[in-house]
């Protein structure tokens, strides 16, 4: 489905609300049935607008102690959600003084996006103190509104679908202070406002701690596996040395067919390309491509199935980190293309300890080290079979993964379950915004 196609549904939904009848307590408005006491207004009738200005790449400190806070149109969807009290970038008294200020309450819209989820994006600046916006951002300064509220209602589907169909432009999205002026929202009383702001808040507090919980088991993960991947921690009953030996001895790294794009399919079995290999996780979506499902049959030895692992060979390190990912019961069956390689165990050893060791900073380091070309980078299975790695026996590999595992068990817990907390709050988001759900006083 195309993202077009998702806003609409989703407006289609608020539109259709009680249709077969009158609800009680509820009118009937261009935005559907919205509770009595409350007001569809345009975001013109809510305050002004005005325009960021300035602030470049080049005027952000790389020293933030004693600069001033700001926000750049791209901050607004890559590092914030629906409001904040800090603003992470900073600059100096003179970029200041070529910007525009923003003051607590104010909404800031990102003018410019490189896609239509960007485009729009909004979000509550909660801070006393002084900030300033750079160029492509709408800044509306509303009147007698809970800002924290206009945060969550302003990114919610009422608003985004309206957004959607006036963002201007192709490769880079556009919209303008004349385009939001226009845009319908339904608007409760001021303390019914703040109540539900109250409401949500909680849900992102509660969110907020699962992320932190999961980034701290995670660093506990990270801090274990180096110490065990190298043999600077061992458990009782492993003495014997660990042996250095190169890649070639261990693994087989099978790289991918060269399939074409001529014999994609609309649906079939998938094709694991380059974009599909993320970091720890192979990613479906909606850019998944297919082959024929005779092509199984047709190339048995590139077909990929649950514990099976495959990494990137261009453009291979990610932020430090190695794009390689094992195949699970989620992932089906998949055909493996060129520039991806499966890695297969040999000589008794565990293919789990061999995934992890290639996500050791040592070993990243050094095969950015080993990487040919700049644009993009390359690592051959060449050059990767050459890399010495010392290994221990196989029932050691077998210990070692087991105790990772059981850490990736538990992270992979933690994130379901902010998963379904992410969950939960989008369908109270959509009650409480609509007013299909109410607050008590």
């Amino acid at each position: 489905m195309s993202k077009h196609k998702q806003y609409d549904v989703a407006t289609s939904t608020l539109l259709s609300t009680g249709l077969e009848g009158k609800r009680v307590g509820y009118k009937k408005t261009k935005l559907g049935w919205i509770p009595e006491d409350w007001n569809v207004k345009s975001l013109d009738q809510l305050g002004e607008f005005s325009k960021g200005k300035g602030i470049t790449k080049k005027d952000i400190l790389e020293d933030e102690v004693g600069g001033l806070p700001c926000v750049r149109y791209a901050e607004i969807y890559t590092i914030y959600h629906y409001n904040t009290t800090v603003l992470k970038s900073k600059i100096n008294q003179e970029s200041a003084a070529n910007s525009n200020p923003i003051n607590c309450g104010d909404i800031l819209f990102a003018g410019s996006g490189e896609t239509l989820e960007d485009i729009g994006k909004s979000i509550a600046y909660l801070n006393k103190e002084t900030a300033y916006a750079g160029g492509d951002i709408c800044i509306l300064k509303h009147h007698n509104q809970d800002p924290q509220f206009l945060g969550y209602l302003f990114n919610n589907d009422v608003v985004r679908s309206q957004l959607y169909k006036i963002g201007q432009g192709h490769s880079v999205v556009h919209i303008y202070s004349s385009g939001l002026k226009k845009v319908s929202v339904p608007i409760p009383p001021l303390p019914e406002q703040q109540k539900i702001a109250s409401i949500l808040n909680t849900w992102d507090k509660a969110i907020a701690a699962q992320e932190k919980l999961i980034a701290q088991k995670q660093a506990l993960k990270n801090g274990l596996m180096q110490q065990l991947l190298t043999g600077k921690k061992r458990f009782a009953g492993f003495v014997e040395e660990w042996e250095e030996k190169s890649l070639n001895d261990i693994v087989k790294y099978l790289g991918g067919e060269a399939f074409k794009s001529t014999n994609q399919v609309e649906n079939g079995v998938r094709w694991l390309k380059i974009a599909n290999v993320g970091i720890g996780v192979v990613k479906w979506g909606d850019s998944t491509t297919f082959l024929p499902t005779s092509f199984i049959d047709e190339n048995p030895k590139y077909v990929l199935k649950a514990g099976d692992a495959v990494m990137a060979l261009t453009r291979p390190i990610l932020n430090d980190k190695l794009k390689i990912a094992v195949f699970n019961k989620e992932d089906g069956i998949a055909l493996l293309n060129q520039r991806v390689a499966k890695l297969i165990s040999k000589n008794k050893n565990d293919l789990k300890f061999i995934y992890y060791i290639h996500q050791t900073p040592y070993f990243i380091y050094t095969m950015n080290a080993m990487m040919a070309g700049t644009d993009p980078p390359n690592i051959s299975i060449k050059d990767l079979a050459k890399k010495k790695v010392f290994i221990p026996g196989y029932e050691e590999q077998k210990k070692i993964v087991s105790v990772i595992e059981s850490f990736d068990n538990e992270i992979d817990n933690l994130i379901n379950k902010g998963k379904h907390l992410k969950k939960q709050k989008q369908g109270l988001m959509q009650q409480l915004l609509t007013g299909e759900k109410r607050v008590k006083g």
